[in-house]
């Protein structure tokens, strides 16, 4: 086919439906449509599919018959707008898509039925072995960890030395590991 054929008779030619002519409208075609389509898309695969069913379909549903290049001005036009459009609608599809599959996942903050039996039970025995701490361990451990004061208020309310705050949570904590490791394991 020869180099210097316009899109007219390219067209034309396509309607007929040459093979030789969608051979040389594929090869001229196929490499600027990749491009523009990887510019839109982003991704080089989702692209070259693209582009692969817009050949497929041209051929197949006869694309060409379409075509009027009095109100497109070029083939490579209606070719862009096509391209553009199918990129489009595939961003569009996979947003929806994204957005339904969201929708079916469960929440971060979820907890399995199983889950939430086992935290039941490990709080119920967390609870149980801080009420066996001396009481002011407890209640400098209940402040640090349950409430989230810091040193200083905890000396505050306690009145006592943050010194000894420190040292009483950290004994509340040793007694804690002990008590649980010997019930979890």
């Amino acid at each position: 086919m020869s180099a210097s054929i316009n899109d007219i008779e390219l067209l034309a030619q396509l309607k007929t439906g040459s093979l030789e002519a969608f051979q040389y409208f594929y090869g001229a075609y196929r490499q600027w449509l990749y491009i523009t389509a990887v510019s839109i898309l982003k991704n080089e695969a989702e692209a070259q599919e693209l582009v692969q069913d817009l050949f497929i379909d041209f051929w197949e549903k006869d694309l060409s018959s379409r075509i009027d290049l009095s109100s497109t001005n070029s083939l490579k036009n209606f070719l862009f707008v096509s391209i553009r459009n199918r990129c489009l609608n595939k961003i569009a599809k996979d947003a929806t898509r994204s957005k339904r599959f969201k929708n079916i996942l469960l929440p971060e903050t979820y907890t399995y039925p199983q889950t939430r039996l086992e935290n039941n039970e490990l709080k119920e025995q967390l609870e149980n072995a801080i009420s066996q701490l001396p009481e002011r361990q407890s209640i400098a451990f209940r402040l640090a960890y349950q409430e989230h004061k810091t040193r200083k208020e905890i000396a505050a309310f306690m009145d006592t030395s943050e010194e000894t705050v420190k040292k009483q949570v950290a004994n509340a904590l040793k007694t804690l590991r002990e008590s649980l490791k010997k019930i979890l394991f």
